[in-house]
């Protein structure tokens, strides 16, 4: 008789006695010798034995494929040597049957001769699938059981290291990258950023993250101190209040996940040619009223120079560092009305009081809402616990009340969003009113449009002089004094336009957007 040997041990099984491999050979040698079997090959693993798709086995079908007919046995000490996998081991005892090759593990014997052994054969290699399918089981249940009490349990996230507690239990704690991960959840929480351009500020200050793993942090509630939990059989999913300490606040987390959802719109980024035409958008032809456009004319020295220009048949046309020029000039010579700024001031103020009134009184009722919520989760938590309550019937109830909590929390984080020093910000714009042209020229091209936006709401139209716009602004004229800038404008008809021009004299503008 002619016999393969089979030896196999797996990563976590390297410890256990009795499963070395050198044990196993030795044994499965010595049975050889007793029952004066010749040995023909001798195949060794250290993988899995829950599929055959393991080197050394591979190998060894592809030795019996090349010598049909020349090994009549395939030995290991056990079962659970050559499969964890009941229906996968009956097929290859199967298949190698059809080889004339017998399966055998020497510690498990079984007479093939007698039909009742197939049953004892299926139990020794069902028994292996059973215990994995145990151990697996009793694993997620701890795993389950440890999060359920705030404790990470896999690898750690970035921004966190695995260390142990004064319990010698594991915990979470802080590496150095978590203040870039902060100030990524920061930044994209603005509103001004998108996903990939965040990314790619924090990699570049030392924060090596992946796009698929960037988008994964900005969702993970582990970083608000959280630890999701994912539904299982009955169990619904949910947060459980993490051990460890939170890198981000929750209102920063959940403003994120508005920001993402896009409840809060990204603000769109202005390509290059903006930067070169600010006023692209803003200036009317003077013939027929119609937008005027922006192209670049290159020079017989080869040199490109910028006009703004109309693009429907008009002769129309400005160079922009002329434009630029007058307009950042223009600007100088407008001055807010201090009288009439001081006025709008105080009527802001009065009115920013009464509304934050009414927001805290809002905030503080569903600050009670949000109360009697818990407090229902926690009596049908102890109706369950005197039996008076079906577990069905508290999962459903716990569930409604815990998503309620959830809805208010949310409701409750969106007006506290809303408490911003309006006061400050007012001020703020009056600040630059009185600075116009600094502020014009100091900000991104993404500030000077929204500034051109807010103080020239009906556009531009100019004559290679002096800047008119064709409808009259009665605000305009309240909030700026009536200066130089003003002085010696003819007002004219425009195309189509119907309205008259005056020269301009601009509202109030809100701050602009930081950078």
């Amino acid at each position: 008789m002619k016999a393969i040997l089979y030896t196999r041990v797996s990563t976590d099984e390297q410890g256990e006695k009795g499963f070395s491999l050198r044990d196993q050979k030795a044994k499965l040698e010595r049975y050889c010798i007793e029952n004066e079997i010749e040995i023909v090959a001798h195949f060794e693993d250290e993988h899995s034995a829950k599929t055959f798709d393991r080197p050394e086995f591979k190998r060894l079908l592809e030795y019996v494929g090349k010598n049909k007919g020349k090994v009549d046995k395939l030995l290991m000490l056990k079962y659970d040597r050559f499969s964890r996998n009941l229906e996968a081991a009956l097929c290859m005892i199967t298949s190698l049957g059809k080889l004339g090759i017998e399966v055998i593990a020497i510690e498990q014997p079984l007479d093939n001769s007698i039909p009742e052994s197939l049953l004892m054969q299926a139990i020794y290699l069902a028994t292996p699938q059973v215990e994995n399918a145990r151990r697996s089981l009793n694993t997620r249940n701890g795993m389950r059981k440890a999060m359920k009490e705030g404790r990470w349990v896999s690898g750690a996230p970035l921004g966190y290291k695995m260390c142990r507690d004064a319990k010698n239990k594991p915990l979470l704690f802080k590496t150095d990258k978590a203040v870039l991960i902060k100030e990524a959840f920061e930044l994209y929480s603005t509103g001004l950023y998108d996903k990939e351009e965040v990314r790619k500020k924090m990699v570049e200050k030392g924060l090596k993250c992946g796009k698929n793993n960037f988008w994964k942090l900005l969702h993970n509630v582990v970083y608000c101190g959280k630890i999701h939990i994912s539904s299982w059989k009955n169990e619904p999913s949910e947060n459980a209040q993490g051990l460890h300490e939170p890198i981000v606040s929750e209102e920063l987390f959940y403003k994120v996940q508005q920001v993402a959802s896009g409840k809060k719109l990204i603000k769109s980024k202005p390509n290059k040619k903006a930067e070169i035409l600010p006023l692209r958008g803003y200036l009317i032809c003077n013939n027929c009223g119609k937008n005027l456009t922006g192209s670049s004319s290159r020079g017989k020295s080869g040199r490109l120079y910028y006009y703004y220009h109309c693009q429907y048949g008009c002769k129309e046309r400005h160079r922009t560092d002329i434009a630029h020029t007058t307009f950042t000039e223009w600007l100088n010579q407008i001055t807010l009305n201090p009288n009439v700024g001081t006025l709008y001031m105080n009527m802001i103020e009065d009115a920013l009081k009464s509304h934050f009134g009414n927001k805290q009184k809002e905030i503080e009722r569903l600050e009670q809402e949000k109360l009697k919520s818990l407090e229902m989760l926690a009596k049908v938590e102890r109706k369950l616990i005197e039996e008076d309550l079906d577990m069905d019937t508290f999962k459903r109830l716990k569930k409604g009340y815990k998503d309620d909590a959830y809805r208010i929390t949310t409701q409750i984080n969106e007006l506290k969003d809303e408490d911003i020093n309006f006061k400050y910000y007012a001020n703020y714009g009056f600040t630059l009113l009185s600075k116009l042209n600094i502020a014009y020229e100091g900000t991104t091209v993404e500030g000077k449009q929204k500034l051109l936006s807010l103080i020239f709401p009906n556009k531009l139209v100019f004559n290679g002089n002096n800047y008119q716009t064709p409808i009259q602004n009665e605000i305009h004229a309240l909030l700026f004094n009536s200066n130089k800038a003003f002085e010696g404008l003819k007002t004219r008809k425009v195309g189509e336009i119907p309205n008259q021009f005056v020269m301009v004299a601009r509202r109030g503008i809100e701050p602009l957007f930081p950078g």
